[in-house]
């Protein structure tokens, strides 16, 4: 039973990926993000998959946590939150580390975390893109339905990478001529 609870909150978190990076707001993008890791934690659990890539979502809760508090008060994430931040994930990926794949969770966790240091919305979605693509291998190898969270999420934020982009103002079409 707990299988399909799980491939069923795989297809929950594939809504919230495609939702996600289709909002224009950094705040929106964080709720929404808080809401898929926590499900994508238990999805993984359920899966009999109680390792690195669960904890590694937990974590990423507490960094998003971090990153809406640094958007409040306005301030940058420090050099050492940073730090801490790789450590928790790499300490979370080997505590939870079963298999190779395990790998791909880990290298995952850390373009997460270069996401929510970044200031502009375009450069979350770039990284959040190489996020995204780490995860794809690894829940295609766990057979989760979650993989098309991945998949959406990628082509979801090529669009968005494409629709938000800055467009060329007329001095600089100018110049190019």
């Amino acid at each position: 039973m707990s299988y399909y609870i799980a491939q069923v909150l795989g297809f929950v978190v594939t809504a919230g990926a495609i939702i996600n990076l289709q909002l224009k707001k950094k705040n929106q993008m964080f709720i929404v993000s808080i809401i898929v890791n926590i499900l994508s934690a238990l999805q993984i659990f359920l899966l009999g998959q109680a390792g690195s890539g669960a904890i590694i979502c937990l974590v990423a809760v507490v960094q998003i946590l971090f990153s809406i508090w640094h958007d409040k008060k306005n301030t940058d994430v420090t050099l050492v939150e940073k730090i801490i931040f790789l450590i928790l994930y790499i300490a979370g990926g080997i505590v939870g580390y079963n298999t190779p794949i395990d790998l791909l969770s880990i290298i995952a966790a850390v373009f997460y975390m270069l996401a929510m240091c970044q200031k502009k919305e375009q450069n979350i979605r770039l990284f959040l893109l190489a996020n995204m693509s780490s995860w794809t291998v690894y829940h295609f190898v766990l057979g989760s339905t979650a993989i098309f969270a991945q998949i959406a999420g990628i082509i979801s934020s090529l669009i968005a990478i494409y629709r938000y982009r800055k467009k060329p103002t007329s001095e600089n079409a100018d110049k190019e001529e």
